[in-house]
């Protein structure tokens, strides 16, 4: 395998108290499934040799013996001919990159979002990818894989419940995002199209699909006097005209297919490092509320005719969802794959939709 992109996404130690990065799963799963990681490819070389020498004094094994690092891309793609990429990049660097590997029949697991551009960028790609036949593609909505959406899942199955009314709240510890590109609307595509996706993406999973032209949003600009946040990283906006800025605040309503309606709120609100995330369903005679899933301290509470009931899921969805996308590859089986390109082309055209 190889890895496009050597920032925070593959391999942490960028975000402060982020839990992801990619590289460290990779080693976790190299005791059960044989990889090597043969190249890295970014335009910074000195991030690379950084990541490497902290990867190779691990002495973990041979997983980092033989990686190569290259500024070009499409060098280390004819270089070191890797069976699978995991891609993670800028929401604007998107595009050359997947049609590269795919020309090359290179499976590829694609950190989102999957643009910033229109969505007949991403629309443009799927289309390039159904044409290629045996390509693997994952997207990186780790949520779909955890125990407490399973969890979920299964209790509406079993207790024959639709959902009626969703109710996603994502508030963002703005102050622990120290990178100028995120800031700015830009590069970053906005809050909702980087960040806000994932809840984007579970209300399609739990929901179905979305009525776009439904879709209604109002949002809290940063020229907005109530928007002038006090503890926005140093330097993160100097200089950015005021229609790069980001929003503060978004509020969005929609319908899906189904009749059902959903909601979704998203700010830049907290400070510290602690995240507010809450997903609420709302259903005949029950309310889930999936409360916290980023942390250790995720939990389900169910609440119903009987009283409410509350369920502990310490969970690692970012280990389940590169094991899938490794063992799809080995095995040419995409069928554990929960979240396709094609399917999160939708969720992208949603979230594009609201921000």
């Amino acid at each position: 395998v190889a890895f496009i992109g050597a920032g925070g996404v593959n391999f942490g130690g960028v975000d402060p108290g982020s839990p992801w990065d990619h590289a460290s799963r990779l080693e976790v799963l190299r005791e059960t499934i044989p990889l090597l990681v043969v190249g890295i490819s970014d335009p910074d070389a000195t991030r690379m040799g950084v990541v490497i020498a902290e990867r190779k004094a691990k002495q973990l094994g041979d997983i980092w013996d033989n990686v190569q690092a290259f500024t070009n891309m499409e060098e280390m793609l004819d270089t070191t001919k890797p069976d699978a990429v995991f891609i993670g990049i800028p929401p604007f660097a998107h595009g050359k990159i997947e049609e590269a590997c795919a020309s090359r029949g290179i499976h590829m697991f694609i950190e989102k979002p999957l643009s910033c551009e229109s969505p007949s960028l991403v629309e443009n790609l799927k289309s390039v990818f159904d044409h290629k036949a045996g390509l693997i593609v994952s997207v990186g909505y780790m949520l779909r894989y955890h125990k407490a959406v399973t969890f979920i899942k299964d209790y509406l199955s079993k207790k024959n419940l639709r959902p009626v009314s969703i109710c996603a709240r994502y508030n963002s510890a703005y102050a622990s995002i120290p990178k100028p590109m995120w800031w700015d609307k830009k590069r970053s595509g906005g809050p909702v199209v980087e960040q806000a996706t994932h809840f984007c993406d579970l209300s399609r999973y739990f929901g179905g699909e979305v009525d776009l032209s439904t879709v209604s949003s109002v949002c809290v600009s940063a020229s907005n006097p109530v928007g002038n946040l006090s503890a926005v990283p140093i330097g993160c906006e100097d200089g950015l005209p005021e229609e790069q800025k980001i929003n503060r605040a978004t509020s969005a309503t929609f319908k899906f297919s189904s009749g059902a309606i959903g909601i979704l709120q998203h700010g830049l609100l907290m400070k510290g490092e602690k995240y507010f995330t809450e997903f609420e369903i709302w259903c005949d005679g029950a309310l889930i509320k999936l409360i916290d899933p980023y942390s250790d301290k995720c939990c389900v509470k169910i609440s119903d005719s009987e009283g409410a009931t509350k369920f502990r899921f310490p969970d690692d969805p970012y280990l389940t969802e590169d094991r899938k996308f490794l063992e799809a590859v080995l095995n040419s089986d995409k069928s554990q794959i929960l979240s396709s390109y094609s399917d999160a082309v939708e969720t992208y055209k949603l979230s594009y939709k609201i921000q």
